[in-house]
């Protein structure tokens, strides 16, 4: 709700226009094979969004029934996923050519990248609206509650992994719940040092890569290991040949 929100608010403002164009009217295509890391980076945002190779997928997956419909909820998420980030484009470049217009400024040479977007370009779009202060109390609440229902996710998958060892199958629940929240505490009060931008930027930049390879052996193992059989026996043949034909017929296309 509050994206779409965000989306109608600027779409209406001054500069809107510019901002949007910016978005899907300017098209370069020599990015793809100038820069091969817009690849990578394309790659680790999707594997961010969706929740892929962090284990969460894996760990919930593994409490559901046999003859739950996987393929099907997971095309599922993935375009609504995708979708949902198309849309909320609209809303971030919409608010960005508002503020250029406000700063006179090109949009390139705006700061909103990152921190500069959640906390710069949002804020002042939703500050627009009548009880701009309480939309923009609405929107860091919501941040926050979308933090600890990330952490939720995250812990679950650690504690999926660390009860299925030999050495935590005995201990009780709720003392590998501590452990793992505590050592999750120590770790973060890092990033709230002097230093915890430097951090943040560091451990950014590797996952990207990290989550890549994860990516790739799992698929690995999906295909060598686990095996097309035991695929067909899991899934179906109509789901194993729409996966085999996106992966080779894109190749094809793309070749």
């Amino acid at each position: 709700i509050l994206l779409f929100v965000f989306l109608g608010r600027a779409c209406t403002l001054p500069g809107a226009s510019a901002g949007i164009h910016q978005y899907i009217g300017i098209w370069d295509m020599s990015v793809l094979t100038e820069n091969p890391e817009a690849w990578s980076l394309a790659v680790s945002q999707i594997f961010f969004s969706i929740g892929v190779t962090f284990g969460i997928l894996t760990a919930y997956g593994s409490h559901c029934p046999r003859e739950w419909h996987a393929f099907t909820n997971s095309v599922t998420i993935s375009l609504s996923n995708s979708l949902y980030s198309f849309i909320a484009g609209f809303a971030v470049f919409a608010g960005l050519g508002y503020l250029s217009l406000q700063e006179d400024l090109p949009i390139d040479e705006l700061n909103a990248a990152g921190p500069g977007l959640l906390f710069g370009a949002y804020p002042a779009v939703l500050a627009t609206l009548p009880g701009g202060e309480h939309w923009v109390r609405l929107l860091f609440v919501t941040l926050f509650l979308l933090g600890i229902d990330s952490a939720f996710a995250l812990t679950e998958a650690v504690l999926t992994v660390m009860k299925d060892t030999v050495l935590a199958q005995n201990k009780p629940r709720w003392l590998i719940v501590s452990s793992t929240c505590l050592l999750g505490f120590l770790i973060g009060i890092l990033y709230c040092t002097d230093a915890g931008f430097l951090f943040l930027d560091v451990v950014d930049f590797y996952v990207n890569f990290i989550m890549i390879l994860v990516g790739f052996f799992e698929a690995f193992s999906a295909g060598w290991i686990y095996g097309l059989e035991d695929q067909l026996r899991s899934l179906g043949w109509k789901p194993v040949s729409a996966y085999l034909f996106g992966t080779f017929g894109s190749v094809i296309i793309a070749s």
